[in-house]
């Protein structure tokens, strides 16, 4: 569960790390469900086509308006000996077809020990804050920052090697260090992508919790579809083949640097969080345009302030935003840059104010309203949202 102030029903999406949630503690089964359903009206699509001036995919998600199933996951875990567990979950968004969102195998030294290792499709460890946000959170719209970075939520294929220590003293503080290696075959990476190390911490501090994570990948051919409107929205980067026709491609390296912090304030009720996403790509930038050297940079976050007067009732705003710099150089790098989706180049921002009333424990019907300006066009954007997700398992049995 994401960081909570007192006893409280409005549950929200599991806040655990790659490997430590969905899998009993003690040898048995469980089997867990959530879902969202959402309606959102507004003057343009939402999310919005494209953020202007971000080298992503050049993808077009599907448009949200009206009433339709915003995020659904049904998964199951297993321990069979204290030592060793497994799940699997699968999710759907809209009318999408289903995709596994995990399937994770975790072996531990004995029952009670800090460190554990996984491997399979999961989560990558970021920070419960940049995890939760977009996913069955308070909020319906996945954070610009988010988009930006990882086109969505980041899910791998990777081995992860997780410590959950118990410390007194100097180290008190310390609660989980990840660190692991990633394939990297979604954006920001691709399908020619070496395999990236991904380095994940996080502490606490009295009313504060702090998490801070770092990564480099190399993606090699990472294509992205230049102004279309119909390519649908994809996770992974289009092929950079020989014609290169309707793509932009990308050689080099990325460096992914993040960090949240959340803030349990001495006022009754009222909790502060932000987050910010840096991310810096240097490398060849290429279409059939044009050959060019490329230096790019997008940093992006928000903050989120949360007041909950009693255990029924949430009430919150979030202020998002996001830039981005970028140095092309080489024949052709303006017709380059115009293919990749470099320009205009346009700060983008979003704020979004909501309401929740929990009926139920686990349960929270959420109205919104927000206003975004991206590529210098506004749009407002006004939802009702039902989420569901319980803070214990759907049905467990152990033995």
């Amino acid at each position: 569960m994401a960081l909570a102030l007192g006893t409280w029903c409005c549950a929200t999406a599991d806040a655990h790390e790659a490997g430590d949630g969905g899998i009993p503690d003690t040898p048995g089964l469980r089997i867990d469900a959530t879902a969202a359903v959402a309606a959102y009206h507004a003057d343009t699509p939402v999310p919005t086509q494209r953020l202007g001036g971000v080298l992503g995919l050049g993808d077009t998600p599907a448009d949200q308006r009206g009433t339709q199933l915003e995020h659904a996951t049904l998964g199951m875990g297993v321990r069979l000996l204290p030592q060793v567990g497994a799940n699997v979950a699968v999710g759907w968004h809209g009318s999408e077809p289903g995709h596994v969102e995990a399937a994770w195998l975790q072996a531990r030294p004995s029952e009670d020990s800090p460190f554990a290792i996984g491997a399979g499709r999961n989560r990558v460890p970021i920070g419960t804050v940049l995890r939760n946000a977009g996913h069955l959170d308070r909020y319906g719209q996945m954070p610009q920052a988010k988009r930006a970075t990882f086109n969505g939520d980041w899910i791998e294929d990777g081995v992860n090697a997780a410590w959950r220590p118990h410390l007194d003293g100097p180290l008190a503080w310390l609660e989980a260090v990840d660190v692991g290696l990633w394939k990297a075959q979604r954006f920001p990476g691709s399908a020619g992508s070496d395999w990236a190390p991904v380095a994940h911490l996080r502490g606490a501090w009295s009313d504060w919790a702090v998490d801070a994570f770092y990564s480099r990948l190399r993606p090699q051919g990472r294509g992205a579809y230049v102004q279309s409107a119909t390519s649908g929205h994809v996770h992974t980067a289009p092929t950079c083949d020989a014609s290169l026709r309707g793509i932009a491609c990308f050689d080099g390296t990325v460096d992914l640097l993040g960090g949240s912090a959340t803030w349990a304030t001495p006022l009754p009720g009222v909790q502060l969080s932000g987050a910010a996403l840096w991310r810096r790509e240097r490398g060849a930038l290429y279409s059939q345009n044009g050959d060019t050297r490329y230096e790019g940079k997008t940093l992006g976050g928000w903050l989120e302030a949360l007041w909950q007067p009693s255990a029924r009732w949430d009430f919150g705003v979030r202020q998002e935003w996001l830039q981005s710099t970028h140095d092309v150089n080489g024949p052709g790098a303006y017709a380059v840059a115009t293919d990749a989706n470099l320009l205009p180049n346009t700060p983008a921002r979003r704020f979004t104010a909501m309401a929740g009333w929990c009926p139920a424990p686990g349960w929270l019907v959420a109205l919104e309203a927000g206003h975004e300006r991206i590529a210098d066009r506004g749009n407002t954007i006004v939802g009702l949202r039902l989420v569901w997700t319980p803070s214990d398992a759907l049905w467990k049995r152990n033995w």
